[in-house]
């Protein structure tokens, strides 16, 4: 199945078919809290991070020609890499649930050296906000087949601008998280189909 994704409308598809994204049925449903603090600059800064540490994990990273701006988060997720030794099987990878109609990207997945489980990551330059444990539960689901273990860990890695990190490590049990997000994902998609 091939997924696709405008990177201007921020929206996928799988051939005909229009897929609601993770993000976007969680704010549609109104469970992003105030977003005040989604500013251009803020958005901007969140794009170049999670591309640098694309490339960096994909050993197209050119250190030279880096935005000094952007070093010390580079230098947050080397101490990241450092600590946990991660293996990833999934890197930016795009997933589908046709039934469901929704997709999205999945930062990383794959294992960490510091656990025996498979697990789900999200990369963040922001601070922690509750309905990130909704995104991860969606992206869980979306590659839950593809990882080697039936449990799978949720982590969020935040990328602070001082160099440092933190890595949050969600409930195993996300059935809470799960029905949220299967509840906003509903209304998202009936609120496309009938108010669109």
């Amino acid at each position: 199945m091939t997924v696709a994704f405008d990177a201007v409308t921020h929206r996928y598809s799988s051939g005909d078919v229009a897929l609601v994204s993770v993000t976007q049925a969680i704010r549609e449903a109104g469970l992003m809290g105030d977003t005040s603090y989604f500013t251009d600059e803020a958005r901007d800064r969140g794009t170049a991070v999670h591309q640098m540490v694309e490339f960096y994990d994909q050993g197209d990273l050119d250190e030279d020609g880096l935005d000094p701006a952007l070093r010390p988060y580079l230098d947050a997720y080397h101490w990241f890499l450092h600590d946990h030794q991660p293996t990833w099987s999934h890197i930016e990878a795009r997933r589908a649930d046709l039934t469901l109609r929704y997709a999205g990207t999945v930062d990383r997945a794959g294992t960490l050296a510091t656990t025996k489980h498979a697990v789900v990551l999200d990369v963040k330059s922001g601070t922690p906000a509750l309905w990130h444990r909704l995104q991860l539960s969606a992206y869980r689901r979306l590659v839950l087949a593809e990882l080697p273990t039936p449990i799978v860990i949720r982590h969020a890695l935040y990328l602070a601008a001082d160099g440092t990190y933190k890595l949050d490590t969600l409930p195993v049990n996300d059935q809470e998280d799960w029905q949220t997000f299967h509840a906003a994902l509903t209304l998202a998609n009936w609120k496309r189909r009938y108010l669109a």
